[in-house]
């Protein structure tokens, strides 16, 4: 009984809440925009719409260009949060949580005694789809990933994206990932995928044969040895955190978005990441800070806020 944890991953949540909400929007191509301008970009788009090629971070111009019947919609954050909840309560009808949820989009649930056997695990997890099926969810969906731990339970919720289910074993490690990309790995951004091929590190195959310490030399120190460990199946235990005093988010503008509009459909969903953080900690803000750094130079922009208590 390997199996540990299953993780619960709602498809492309954002444009599927607002084709929850639209009859009209149903099996069409939809990407959810942060302001309605032709010069921001999708912050989420529907499956649909992904067939085209369009994703999170595509611009408007270009989305319309990959897919010319799509239907832009303006995001709404609260609509978004309100259905979370609502999905979070039939997944515990079915199954406690472990801990918070990850995000808006992403549940972990801990696997304990029987549950733990894959055909029991497995039941679980149609019983997830079947509930939010049975309470009119449906149209929003859900891949389901079974593994040892929280990592590789991620990684297979990933592999099936079209309400899938795929369990993957210790029996079944390190093959199970070779059809993998490496930045299809959790931790392996643009940064890190240009330093393990420095490394000669190509595919997910010559990740998973390469020892702990070439790891924590590659990542440059136990960020390395945790990420080998995980690979494997072991599940580790949480970092300590200390108390936040702020929260913060940055993002690099694409050149097509480095305007007025770009930078306001960014800093829009940067905002509102942030304020889901304060929520998900029980923070009250103080104050509100906003950097911006141009090629060459740069400028600070901050504002204080008075909040009641």
């Amino acid at each position: 009984m390997t199996l540990r944890c299953l993780f619960v991953d709602f498809n492309s949540y954002f444009a599927s809440v607002e084709q929850f909400d639209r009859d009209d929007l149903r099996g069409r191509p939809v990407g959810v925009v942060p302001v309605m301008a032709a010069s921001t970009c999708c912050i989420a788009a529907s499956r649909e719409a992904k067939v085209h090629g369009v994703k999170t971070g595509t611009p408007v111009r270009e989305a319309v260009e990959r897919c010319p019947d799509i239907t832009l919609v303006q995001a709404r954050p609260a609509r978004y949060v309100e259905l979370h909840h609502r999905l979070i309560a039939a997944i515990q009808d079915c199954i406690p949580i472990d801990g918070k949820p990850l995000s808006i989009d992403e549940v972990a649930c801990r696997l304990i005694g029987r549950e733990r056997e894959r055909d029991n695990a497995v039941a679980i997890a149609r019983k997830i789809k079947r509930t939010l099926i049975d309470r009119g969810l449906d149209p929003i969906r859900c891949s389901v990933g079974i593994a040892p731990n929280t990592f590789l339970a991620k990684t297979a919720s990933d592999i099936d994206k079209v309400d899938g289910l795929t369990v993957v074993e210790l029996a079944d490690l390190p093959h199970a990932l070779h059809g993998l990309q490496l930045q299809d790995l959790c931790g392996v951004g643009p940064s890190m995928l240009q330093r393990l091929n420095h490394a000669g590190i190509d595919t997910v195959e010559q990740l998973t044969a390469a020892p702990r310490e070439r790891l924590k030399a590659i990542w440059g120190g136990i960020e390395g040895e945790r990420f080998w460990a995980q690979l494997r199946g072991i599940e580790l235990p949480p970092r300590q955190r200390a108390a936040a005093a702020s929260v913060g988010h940055s993002h690099v503008l694409d050149p097509q978005m480095r305007n007025a509009d770009g930078m306001r459909s960014v800093l829009f969903k940067l905002l509102a990441k942030a304020a889901m953080r304060l929520r998900q900690e029980r923070s009250k803000a103080r104050g509100l800070s906003l950097h911006v750094r141009f090629v060459g130079r740069e400028q600070r922009f901050s504002r204080d806020l008075s909040f009641a208590p």
